[in-house]
């Protein structure tokens, strides 16, 4: 598009990463963020107009007050394509560049109106993908929560004893939920989120995203994930540990041994320059290697399922990629390495680091250790 395109982003930055991006302002409801002839204004009506006045990082913030009252003097419904309509009409713009997740309402709207639409794909803002110091220091935090987390998980398995296959603690059974619930509650009060927590034992593990449910298995594999994020910036942290409470099988420790040794070689591989597809396949070999297959059992998919990593940063999963599909990586990319192999009836194994990619290679931001049997 020619250079009087303004760049347009309606939504809500709780779950809109690039619109709090750009302005770092906490909104839970939709408001306008618009970029044009270099710079930036954000739309927001007289509840947030003080606040955003303080804390948004854009050239201007305007109140959407002028606006509303000059579409009811004219009979026209309030709403925010109208609002958008007349601020752009105001700057003699008819041209919009607008991220494929723009809501199809306000899509169609723009275009009623009269606006010519580009859907740019994501990353709409790209160079939130590259991490700077400040963004880096964010997500190491999280991560330091995340093995604090983990370390009390592993501080509750290890309390457990072993009863009729099944861990106990306290007298009743340990739980996944209990688990859940007790690193929740720990990185709440260190100022974070983090609902989704897996805590996945036996053959509940082998689907690789099933957080858990029920009394946690003695002497099976038992999956912990666990991916805080601050509810003060917004940056996510992700690592997973694969743990046995009693005695892991020899098939369960050549598992853990072939992750773990398929884990160093993709750590071994990245800097700045490779591509996240070759970090992949070099796992796959890694797994072929070891013996490894992939295949399909009762209706499921069984070992190698998922790709290497993927980029964390405001968003759990964004760009680049450790899989199947060509992603250069660059120095500053935060990238987890997370090899699995999941076999129901066997183990399931997963090891996740979280990793910053560096011109000569890579820095882990974990230091939690990888041992199997506690």
């Amino acid at each position: 598009m020619t250079d009087d395109a303004a760049i347009l982003i309606i939504n809500d930055s709780e779950t809109d990463s690039d619109l709090y991006y750009a302005t770092r302002f906490h909104v839970g409801g939709p408001i306008p963020y618009v970029q044009l002839n270099g710079k930036s204004y954000l739309l927001v009506n007289d509840l947030e107009y003080g606040r955003a006045g303080s804390e948004a990082r854009v050239g201007e913030v305007i109140s959407t007050t002028h606006y509303e009252e000059k579409l009811r003097s004219k009979d026209e419904p309030v709403s925010l394509v109208g609002v958008v309509d007349l601020f752009l009409q105001e700057h003699g713009c008819r041209r919009l560049q607008v991220p494929a997740s723009l809501a199809f309402g306000y899509a169609e709207g723009l275009r009623k109106a009269g606006y010519e639409l580009e859907i740019k794909p994501d990353p709409f803002i790209p160079e939130r993908t590259v991490k700077t110091t400040e963004e880096i220091r964010y997500i190491e935090t999280m991560q330091e929560h995340a093995e604090e987390a983990m370390g009390l998980a592993v501080e509750l398995l290890k309390q457990s004893k072993v009863h009729d296959g099944q861990l106990w603690i306290n007298g009743s059974p340990l739980t996944s939920e209990h688990v859940r619930v007790e690193m929740q509650k720990l990185l709440l009060e260190r100022g974070c989120e983090a609902s989704l927590i897996i805590v996945a034992g036996g053959d509940q593990a082998a689907d690789p995203h099933q957080r858990g449910f029920g009394p946690l298995p003695a002497s099976q594999t038992i999956i912990i994930d666990v991916f805080p994020r601050s509810l003060e910036n917004h940056y996510w942290g992700d690592m997973t540990r694969t743990f046995v409470r009693g005695h892991a099988t020899a098939e369960a420790k050549k598992l853990f041994d072939d992750v773990l040794v398929a884990q160093e070689r993709a750590l071994s591989l990245i800097r700045d320059g490779v591509n996240g597809q070759d970090v992949h396949n070099a796992v796959v070999e890694s797994f072929q290697k070891s013996g490894n297959e992939n295949g399909e059992k009762n209706g499921k998919k069984v070992g190698f399922i998922h790709t290497t990593g993927h980029g964390v940063g405001l968003d759990i999963h964004e760009l680049p990629r450790l899989g199947r599909q060509p992603s250069p990586l660059e120095a500053g990319h935060v990238v987890t390495v997370e090899p699995g192999l999941y076999y129901p009836g066997v183990g399931s194994v997963r090891l996740e680091d979280l990793v910053v990619v560096t011109e000569d290679g890579c820095r882990n931001l974990n230091r939690f250790p990888k041992e199997l049997e506690i």
